[in-house]
């Protein structure tokens, strides 16, 4: 069952140490919110809903995190960006904004307590904290820098900025550094243990490990700085599969990265010795299509192979879907207690 020692846990796996158990999160948000009978514009609304969610959650699977993400837009409706509100889809805006020097003259910090539906952002995760104490890290979010540009003038435009007016990129960064940094902090003020800082538009399926280094990293790495100075835990993830991007990305000043399908993790720590842990990896559409043996089998044998030597902690690599077979989410976390609850031992 979720434990007040999570957090001390989370740093031991973090810095190297031995931890007491390995701690196990699954990015159950959408799997979740469905079993709790929320649909897409609930989650950006309905703040007793969102909680019951993830409260529901921590009793019947025993995750040791408590996720409030909404959407991925929440922090940027007030810079202008019209907003669809579907019922049953995903925010996204109607159109994004145009790449240009008037938008970015025109952008300003706001107070995040009053900014349009970020205090309901906020209050979630009050409430949360309220209802797990400290059981539990509950977790925020933020977009990196460099995805934020991605989120709100659209992909394609932001690969071509990068080609014909690299420094109105790296203008719009330096803005969004401090905006995502002050949004970052109103999450922790509000209860926030742990943030989780997706950086997917910097992945490898995006752009070259060069583009990475010179856009992407930096403001990744201020905004992470800044945040843990709070006393803020940090997630970084851009479900990246190749290790030489993961090599770079174990440098930021955060506490784990988050590894996406594919590569075994234990490979990837002998290959690049990380500073800091490693997580994630496991995939999700086993638990929509596999049997529960399968799934219980594979998880335990992701940790055992993972956790010797450790800097390493249990997490899907993408997100667990809706549709998924709530016996295969149990199985996988039961396997994965029974490793992991030995981490003492096996690290």
């Amino acid at each position: 069952m979720a434990y007040t020692g999570v957090r001390e846990d989370f740093l031991a796996c973090a810095e190297g140490r031995k931890p007491r158990r390995m701690p196990l999160f699954a990015l159950g948000l959408e799997f979740d919110y469905r079993r709790a009978g929320l649909s897409y514009r609930a989650m950006r609304h309905d703040v007793e809903g969102m909680v019951r969610s993830q409260v529901q959650a921590v009793r019947d699977y025993d995750y040791d995190w408590a996720i409030i993400f909404p959407d991925d837009y929440i922090e940027f409706e007030h810079l202008g960006l019209e907003m669809r509100d579907d019922e049953d889809h995903p925010a996204m805006p109607s159109r994004y904004l145009p790449m240009d020097r008037d938008t970015l003259r025109r952008f300003t910090i706001p107070d995040f307590n009053r900014a349009m539906r970020c205090p309901v952002h906020l209050e979630m995760l009050r409430r949360t904290k309220q209802a797990l104490g400290d059981s539990v890290l509950v977790m925020g979010r933020i977009a990196a820098p460099f995805s934020t540009l991605g989120l709100i003038y659209g992909i394609d435009e932001l690969m071509y900025r990068m080609v014909i007016e690299p420094d109105l990129v790296r203008d719009n960064m330096r803005f969004f550094v401090d905006h995502q940094i002050a949004f970052g902090k109103a999450q922790v003020e509000a209860g926030a243990d742990l943030l989780w800082l997706g950086d997917c538009c910097s992945a490898s399926k995006f752009i070259s490990l060069r583009h990475f280094m010179e856009f992407a990293f930096e403001p990744a790495a201020r905004v992470a700085e800044a945040l843990r100075k709070t006393g803020a835990l940090l997630i970084f993830h851009n479900n990246e599969t190749e290790t030489p991007y993961l090599k770079e990305q174990v440098h930021l000043p955060v506490h784990a990265v988050n590894v996406g399908e594919g590569p075994r993790i234990a490979d990837i720590k002998r290959e690049i010795q990380p500073r800091i842990a490693l997580m994630g990896n496991f995939d999700p559409a086993m638990l929509r299509d596999s049997a529960p043996a399968l799934v219980a089998a594979t998880a335990e044998r992701m940790v055992r192979d993972n956790l010797p030597g450790g800097r390493y902690m249990f997490n899907t690599g993408e997100g667990v879907m809706q549709n998924s077979r709530p016996e295969n989410v149990l199985a996988m976390v039961t396997a994965v207690r029974r490793i992991g609850d030995r981490a003492k031992e096996l690290v």
